[in-house]
């Protein structure tokens, strides 16, 4: 009997805490993949607690999760590092930084290591559950708000022109080259710097190979367009290679080239599930005396 009653007074004690606190939560259906971006922008969230003090100083942890539709919990607030606040009478207004300080929330499993390698969690479905908690013991001192959000895949820049495998006049690419690429999708609140870069394909070697230990012989940046005009300082004719007694043996040159999506602070672009670095794939084209025509692949064709 001692026992029923004590449980029916813990339980009238929480609804008469529960009563002196109103709780909204705002979240935008799709935010930032960034998560620290989120504490930067007013529309992305919003929790408001209305509180009648009647006199009462009350303190509160704000203690949040971050879930997948099937209850996976992805991050959690680690509420021994969460600040305690202290509640006015009335309206009390919180934002993203508030509700999710990524100080102090332990991301799990996978959601850990992408958010440390990228600032992001992997595209998804979410939904994100905030509850006010007593400072000491943690229990809840509120209802539960949950609001679902997605975070969408971002679709880094491909390379158009030139093509994969095109071959480029050298007498029209000594003058310019125009290198053109499709935009980062979905478009992102910011804009988007393109940082392009242009790698020589030396004698003996492949062309990944040169892409991950040559220097550049472009490297530059342009913001919020998809395209750039390359004027070389040199006539390709002092860049020119032997010729190659394999698929093109016309003398030549040949390029690999790939974009690299960044913010204006120089974050990449990315998706916790693709590469980290913001880089597209490279393609590789070609430079060669009277070209300007795709190189025709090599297919073996069935008989039927």
């Amino acid at each position: 009997m001692k026992k029923l009653i004590f449980i029916s007074l813990f339980t009238l004690v929480t609804l008469t805490g529960f009563t002196q606190l109103n709780v909204t939560l705002f979240v935008n259906a799709t935010p930032p993949g960034t998560l620290s971006e989120w504490g930067n922008r007013k529309d992305v969230l919003t929790y408001l607690v209305n509180y009648r003090a009647s006199g009462a100083i009350l303190q509160v942890k704000i203690k949040t999760e971050i879930k997948l539709n099937d209850g996976t919990v992805a991050a959690t607030t680690d509420l021994a590092n969460a600040r305690t606040i202290t509640l006015a009478d009335g309206n009390n207004l919180f934002s993203a930084a508030d509700v999710l300080p990524l100080g102090a929330m332990i991301f799990n499993g996978k959601y850990k290591t992408t958010f440390r390698s990228t600032g992001k969690l992997p595209s998804d479905n979410y939904q994100i559950c905030v509850t006010l908690v007593n400072p000491v013991d943690y229990t809840p001192i509120s209802e539960q708000r949950c609001r679902n959000f997605y975070l969408a895949a971002l679709q880094l820049p491909i390379p158009v022109m030139p093509a994969n495998e095109m071959t480029l006049s050298q007498e029209k690419a000594q003058t310019a080259i125009i290198f053109r690429w499709t935009p980062v999708v979905p478009r992102p609140s910011t804009p988007v710097v393109y940082h392009i870069q242009v790698f020589q394909v030396l004698p003996d070697q492949k062309p990944m190979q040169a892409f991950r230990s040559n220097l550049p012989v472009l490297d530059n940046a342009v913001t919020g367009t998809t395209q750039y005009i390359w004027q070389p300082q040199l006539s390709m004719l002092s860049f020119m290679q032997p010729a190659d007694s394999s698929a093109n043996n016309a003398a030549g040159i040949t390029f690999i080239w790939t974009i690299r999506a960044t913010d204006a602070s120089g974050n990449p672009l990315n998706d916790g599930n693709i590469n980290y670095d913001g880089r597209a794939e490279p393609a590789v084209f070609f430079v060669k005396p009277g070209g300007d025509h795709p190189v025709q692949s090599k297919r073996k064709t069935k008989k039927n």
